[in-house]
């Protein structure tokens, strides 16, 4: 996914960053998906390696770095569904999407009247964050049919 003018004045939310600040263990997290736009990011960790819970984490651009704000547990890997909406925020509104495709390389997301091609992980999950001034107003995004 391309970046936008303002993520290209920052640098990425890294999965080294993500565990590293998140207070992860290192040998046992792996980081699934990561997704920014503009000072928000998202990462969906697997905090032990097994799958069997999983953090939502929702991170932020303040003073020149990426700072996490704030963190959920989504349940197992198994129970991800292939679509999955959280808005964190309001003004600007921020969406994230996420889920589980398995053995797909990306997944078509229809939101803001626009179609996106979103990359899926070596570990069969994808992320997207979009933040903009009365996006809500539009709907949650959906999964377009590929078939």
């Amino acid at each position: 996914m391309p970046e936008t003018p303002e993520s290209a004045e920052r640098p990425r939310l890294t999965e080294r960053q993500v565990v590293a600040e998140g207070g992860w263990h290192p040998r046992y997290a792996r980081v699934l998906a990561i997704a920014t736009d503009g000072d928000y990011g998202f990462a969906l960790v697997d905090g032990n390696g097994d799958g069997a819970e999983l953090e939502e984490e929702l991170w932020e651009w303040h003073d020149g770095r990426w700072d996490g704000r704030s963190s959920s547990g989504g349940g197992g890997l198994d129970w991800l569904e292939p679509l999955r909406v959280w808005w964190p925020y309001r003004d600007p509104d921020v969406c994230v999407a996420f889920g589980r495709a398995p053995r797909r390389e990306s997944v078509t997301l229809r939101f803001a009247r626009d179609r996106r091609q979103v990359p899926v992980s070596a570990d069969g999950v994808w992320a997207f964050v979009l933040a903009q001034p009365g996006l809500h107003a539009g709907g949650d995004p959906v999964l377009a049919d590929e078939r």
